[in-house]
Protein backbone atom coordinates (compact mmCIF):
# COMPACT_ATOMS: atom_id res chain seq x y z
CA UNK A 1 0.00 0.00 0.00
CA UNK A 2 3.24 2.58 0.80
CA UNK A 3 4.37 1.30 -2.70
CA UNK A 4 1.33 2.07 -4.12
CA UNK A 5 0.85 5.74 -2.71
CA UNK A 6 4.62 6.37 -3.24
CA UNK A 7 4.04 5.91 -7.13
CA UNK A 8 0.48 8.01 -7.03
CA UNK A 9 2.41 10.57 -5.58
CA UNK A 10 5.24 10.18 -8.16
CA UNK A 11 2.56 10.39 -11.10
CA UNK A 12 0.87 13.35 -9.59
CA UNK A 13 4.48 14.96 -9.17
CA UNK A 14 5.09 14.27 -12.88
CA UNK A 15 1.67 15.35 -14.13
CA UNK A 16 2.50 18.94 -12.01
CA UNK A 17 5.73 19.23 -14.60
CA UNK A 18 4.01 18.11 -17.59
CA UNK A 19 1.33 21.16 -16.86
CA UNK A 20 4.35 23.69 -15.49
CA UNK A 21 5.81 22.70 -18.88
CA UNK A 22 3.41 23.91 -21.11
CA UNK A 23 4.01 27.90 -19.67
CA UNK A 24 6.59 28.89 -21.79
CA UNK A 25 5.15 27.84 -25.14
CA UNK A 26 1.14 29.68 -23.89
CA UNK A 27 3.48 33.06 -23.01
CA UNK A 28 5.19 32.64 -26.63
CA UNK A 29 2.24 32.05 -28.65
CA UNK A 30 -0.13 34.45 -26.72
CA UNK A 31 1.83 37.15 -24.69
CA UNK A 32 5.37 37.08 -26.57
CA UNK A 33 5.05 41.01 -26.20
CA UNK A 34 3.91 41.70 -22.83
CA UNK A 35 6.35 42.46 -19.78
CA UNK A 36 7.18 38.62 -17.95
CA UNK A 37 6.42 39.90 -14.08
CA UNK A 38 3.36 41.10 -15.39
CA UNK A 39 2.42 37.90 -17.12
CA UNK A 40 3.70 36.42 -13.63
CA UNK A 41 1.63 38.50 -11.60
CA UNK A 42 -1.53 37.95 -14.17
CA UNK A 43 -0.69 33.96 -13.58
CA UNK A 44 -0.90 34.13 -10.09
CA UNK A 45 -3.93 36.35 -9.96
CA UNK A 46 -5.68 34.24 -11.62
CA UNK A 47 -4.50 31.07 -10.73
CA UNK A 48 -5.21 32.00 -6.87
CA UNK A 49 -8.87 32.37 -7.95
CA UNK A 50 -9.14 29.26 -9.38
CA UNK A 51 -7.28 27.29 -6.71
CA UNK A 52 -9.71 28.80 -3.97
CA UNK A 53 -12.64 27.91 -6.01
CA UNK A 54 -11.07 24.20 -5.97
CA UNK A 55 -11.05 24.89 -2.37
CA UNK A 56 -14.74 25.96 -2.00
CA UNK A 57 -15.53 22.57 -3.75
CA UNK A 58 -13.19 20.62 -1.43
CA UNK A 59 -14.56 22.54 1.80
CA UNK A 60 -16.29 19.25 3.25
CA UNK A 61 -13.37 17.74 3.53
CA UNK A 62 -11.05 20.62 4.89
CA UNK A 63 -10.46 18.80 8.02
CA UNK A 64 -9.32 20.68 11.25
CA UNK A 65 -5.76 21.07 11.11
CA UNK A 66 -4.64 25.00 9.72
CA UNK A 67 -1.07 25.81 8.41
CA UNK A 68 0.23 28.66 10.64
CA UNK A 69 0.14 31.98 8.87
CA UNK A 70 4.35 32.25 9.61
CA UNK A 71 4.33 28.97 6.96
CA UNK A 72 1.40 29.97 4.82
CA UNK A 73 3.60 33.74 4.26
CA UNK A 74 6.82 31.83 3.58
CA UNK A 75 5.24 29.55 1.28
CA UNK A 76 3.47 32.50 -0.49
CA UNK A 77 6.99 34.39 -0.17
CA UNK A 78 9.11 31.26 -2.03
CA UNK A 79 6.13 31.02 -4.59
CA UNK A 80 6.43 35.02 -5.39
CA UNK A 81 9.87 34.90 -5.31
CA UNK A 82 10.23 32.16 -8.16
CA UNK A 83 7.62 33.89 -9.92
CA UNK A 84 9.58 37.17 -9.88
CA UNK A 85 13.29 36.01 -10.34
CA UNK A 86 12.54 33.26 -12.88
CA UNK A 87 11.00 35.12 -15.30
CA UNK A 88 13.55 38.29 -14.93
CA UNK A 89 16.39 35.55 -15.09
CA UNK A 90 14.59 34.28 -18.58
CA UNK A 91 14.61 38.18 -19.63
CA UNK A 92 18.23 38.27 -18.79
CA UNK A 93 19.92 35.48 -20.19
CA UNK A 94 16.99 33.01 -22.12
CA UNK A 95 14.39 30.54 -21.26
CA UNK A 96 16.57 27.34 -21.57
CA UNK A 97 19.44 28.76 -19.18
CA UNK A 98 17.02 29.87 -17.08
CA UNK A 99 15.12 26.58 -17.10
CA UNK A 100 18.06 24.56 -16.41
CA UNK A 101 19.11 26.79 -13.86
CA UNK A 102 16.36 27.63 -11.56
CA UNK A 103 15.11 23.52 -12.06
CA UNK A 104 18.25 21.94 -11.94
CA UNK A 105 18.72 23.69 -8.23
CA UNK A 106 15.94 23.05 -6.66
CA UNK A 107 16.81 19.20 -5.76
CA UNK A 108 19.72 20.75 -4.21
CA UNK A 109 18.19 23.22 -2.62
CA UNK A 110 14.81 21.11 -1.72
CA UNK A 111 17.32 18.33 0.55
CA UNK A 112 19.08 20.87 2.10
CA UNK A 113 16.18 23.32 3.41
CA UNK A 114 14.32 19.61 4.23
CA UNK A 115 17.57 18.70 6.12
CA UNK A 116 17.54 21.68 8.10
CA UNK A 117 13.20 22.00 8.27
CA UNK A 118 12.17 18.34 8.80
CA UNK A 119 14.77 16.44 9.43
CA UNK A 120 14.95 14.51 5.71
CA UNK A 121 17.98 12.75 4.69
CA UNK A 122 17.78 11.73 1.23
CA UNK A 123 19.10 8.38 0.65
CA UNK A 124 22.43 7.10 -2.22
CA UNK A 125 19.60 6.37 -4.71
CA UNK A 126 18.56 9.79 -4.60
CA UNK A 127 21.80 11.38 -5.01
CA UNK A 128 22.16 8.88 -8.13
CA UNK A 129 18.52 9.63 -9.63
CA UNK A 130 18.93 13.13 -9.33
CA UNK A 131 22.15 13.38 -10.55
CA UNK A 132 21.33 11.79 -13.53
CA UNK A 133 18.02 13.61 -14.09
CA UNK A 134 20.29 17.01 -13.64
CA UNK A 135 23.11 15.51 -16.49
CA UNK A 136 19.98 15.50 -18.80
CA UNK A 137 18.12 18.62 -18.27
CA UNK A 138 21.61 20.49 -18.70
CA UNK A 139 21.96 18.74 -21.93
CA UNK A 140 18.39 19.79 -22.91
CA UNK A 141 19.23 23.46 -21.91
CA UNK A 142 22.54 23.61 -23.90
CA UNK A 143 21.31 22.50 -27.09
CA UNK A 144 21.71 25.74 -29.05
CA UNK A 145 24.39 26.70 -27.38
CA UNK A 146 25.26 28.87 -24.79
CA UNK A 147 26.03 32.36 -26.41
CA UNK A 148 22.97 33.68 -23.98
CA UNK A 149 25.50 32.79 -20.78
CA UNK A 150 25.50 35.99 -18.40
CA UNK A 151 26.05 35.72 -14.85
CA UNK A 152 23.34 37.72 -13.37
CA UNK A 153 20.65 35.73 -14.72
CA UNK A 154 21.93 32.75 -13.07
CA UNK A 155 21.90 34.17 -9.94
CA UNK A 156 18.35 35.02 -10.52
CA UNK A 157 17.50 31.39 -11.90
CA UNK A 158 19.25 30.31 -8.82
CA UNK A 159 16.95 31.98 -6.68
CA UNK A 160 13.99 31.15 -8.62
CA UNK A 161 14.97 27.62 -7.60
CA UNK A 162 15.49 28.40 -3.61
CA UNK A 163 12.27 29.89 -3.78
CA UNK A 164 10.19 26.91 -5.35
CA UNK A 165 12.39 24.60 -3.06
CA UNK A 166 11.27 26.66 -0.01
CA UNK A 167 7.97 26.38 -1.14
CA UNK A 168 8.04 22.59 -1.71
CA UNK A 169 9.56 21.83 1.63
CA UNK A 170 7.74 23.95 3.99
CA UNK A 171 3.96 23.32 2.39
CA UNK A 172 5.60 19.52 2.68
CA UNK A 173 5.47 20.20 6.20
CA UNK A 174 1.72 21.58 6.78
CA UNK A 175 0.46 18.58 4.73
CA UNK A 176 2.23 15.80 6.71
CA UNK A 177 0.55 17.76 9.83
CA UNK A 178 -2.54 17.58 8.33
CA UNK A 179 -3.13 20.36 6.52
CA UNK A 180 -5.78 19.80 3.23
CA UNK A 181 -3.50 20.32 0.11
CA UNK A 182 -5.66 22.61 -2.03
CA UNK A 183 -6.62 25.09 0.87
CA UNK A 184 -2.71 25.06 1.97
CA UNK A 185 -2.16 25.69 -2.14
CA UNK A 186 -4.98 28.10 -2.51
CA UNK A 187 -3.61 30.62 0.33
CA UNK A 188 -0.33 29.94 -0.70
CA UNK A 189 -0.64 31.54 -4.14
CA UNK A 190 -3.37 34.03 -2.80
CA UNK A 191 -0.50 35.77 -0.64
CA UNK A 192 1.92 35.37 -3.57
CA UNK A 193 -0.70 37.11 -6.18
CA UNK A 194 -0.73 39.97 -3.16
CA UNK A 195 2.84 40.27 -2.65
CA UNK A 196 3.44 40.38 -6.91
CA UNK A 197 0.45 42.85 -7.94
CA UNK A 198 2.11 45.76 -8.37
CA UNK A 199 4.29 44.13 -11.04
CA UNK A 200 0.76 43.89 -13.04
CA UNK A 201 1.61 47.43 -13.75
CA UNK A 202 4.92 47.09 -15.59
CA UNK A 203 2.89 47.54 -18.55
CA UNK A 204 -0.48 49.05 -19.23
CA UNK A 205 -2.44 45.77 -18.15
CA UNK A 206 -5.47 46.58 -21.06
CA UNK A 207 -3.28 43.86 -22.37
CA UNK A 208 -5.79 41.37 -20.36
CA UNK A 209 -8.43 42.35 -22.52
CA UNK A 210 -7.52 41.52 -25.69
CA UNK A 211 -8.30 38.10 -26.78
CA UNK A 212 -4.72 36.90 -27.20
CA UNK A 213 -4.39 37.89 -23.49
CA UNK A 214 -7.23 36.85 -21.87
CA UNK A 215 -6.95 33.39 -22.91
CA UNK A 216 -3.18 33.08 -22.18
CA UNK A 217 -3.67 34.72 -18.47
CA UNK A 218 -6.61 32.22 -18.44
CA UNK A 219 -4.88 28.84 -19.41
CA UNK A 220 -1.59 29.86 -17.36
CA UNK A 221 -3.99 30.20 -14.55
CA UNK A 222 -5.69 27.30 -14.81
CA UNK A 223 -3.69 24.62 -16.14
CA UNK A 224 0.31 25.49 -15.00
CA UNK A 225 -0.39 27.48 -11.84
CA UNK A 226 -4.11 25.91 -10.49
CA UNK A 227 -4.51 22.16 -11.59
CA UNK A 228 -0.51 21.96 -12.00
CA UNK A 229 0.36 23.08 -7.97
CA UNK A 230 -3.38 20.95 -7.30
CA UNK A 231 -1.02 18.41 -8.71
CA UNK A 232 2.14 19.02 -7.22
CA UNK A 233 0.68 19.39 -3.12
CA UNK A 234 -0.87 15.94 -4.03
CA UNK A 235 1.82 14.26 -4.37
CA UNK A 236 3.75 16.19 -1.56
CA UNK A 237 1.10 14.21 0.57
CA UNK A 238 3.04 10.78 -0.90
CA UNK A 239 6.82 11.31 -1.63
CA UNK A 240 9.34 13.45 0.30
CA UNK A 241 10.02 16.63 -0.54
CA UNK A 242 13.94 15.97 -2.32
CA UNK A 243 11.92 13.09 -4.60
CA UNK A 244 9.16 15.69 -5.68
CA UNK A 245 11.94 17.99 -6.66
CA UNK A 246 13.71 15.92 -8.59
CA UNK A 247 10.55 14.49 -10.71
CA UNK A 248 9.52 18.17 -10.89
CA UNK A 249 12.78 17.78 -13.36
CA UNK A 250 10.27 16.63 -16.40
CA UNK A 251 9.13 20.20 -16.74
CA UNK A 252 12.34 21.35 -19.22
CA UNK A 253 11.59 18.05 -20.98
CA UNK A 254 7.99 18.67 -21.83
CA UNK A 255 8.54 22.67 -22.60
CA UNK A 256 11.47 21.32 -25.20
CA UNK A 257 9.07 19.02 -26.77
CA UNK A 258 6.21 21.46 -27.17
CA UNK A 259 7.93 24.36 -28.54
CA UNK A 260 9.42 21.44 -31.06
CA UNK A 261 5.38 20.12 -31.44
CA UNK A 262 3.97 23.54 -31.25
CA UNK A 263 6.00 26.39 -32.56
CA UNK A 264 8.09 24.21 -34.93
CA UNK A 265 11.38 24.84 -32.81
CA UNK A 266 14.04 22.20 -34.59
CA UNK A 267 15.50 19.30 -32.02
CA UNK A 268 19.02 18.57 -32.29
CA UNK A 269 20.69 15.18 -31.33
CA UNK A 270 21.40 16.60 -27.79
CA UNK A 271 17.49 17.64 -27.12
CA UNK A 272 16.56 13.79 -27.47
CA UNK A 273 19.52 12.28 -25.89
CA UNK A 274 18.57 14.36 -22.80
CA UNK A 275 15.05 13.94 -22.76
CA UNK A 276 15.53 10.47 -22.76
CA UNK A 277 18.33 11.09 -19.80
CA UNK A 278 15.58 13.10 -17.69
CA UNK A 279 13.17 9.84 -18.06
CA UNK A 280 15.74 7.49 -17.13
CA UNK A 281 16.58 9.62 -14.17
CA UNK A 282 12.69 9.92 -12.99
CA UNK A 283 12.16 6.42 -13.79
CA UNK A 284 14.93 5.26 -11.40
CA UNK A 285 13.58 7.52 -8.83
CA UNK A 286 10.54 6.12 -9.01
CA UNK A 287 11.38 2.33 -9.13
CA UNK A 288 14.14 2.87 -6.37
CA UNK A 289 13.75 2.57 -2.38
CA UNK A 290 14.58 6.32 -0.69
Amino acid sequence: MQTLARRSGILAVLGSAICFGTTGTTQQLGVPDISPVAVGSARLLCGSLFLFLFAYIQRSSRGSFRAPRTELWICGFGVAMYQLTFFSAVHITGIAISTVTALGSVPTFSAIVAYFVLGEKPGKSWYLGTSVTVIGIILVGTASGIDSFKPLGIILAAFAGFGFAVFNVVSRKSLSRGAQDIWLTATSFGIAALLTVPFLFAQNPEWILTRNGGLSVLWLGLVPTAIGYFFFTFGLKRIDSSTAATVVLAEPATATILAAIVIGETLVAQSYIGIAIVALGILYISRAKL
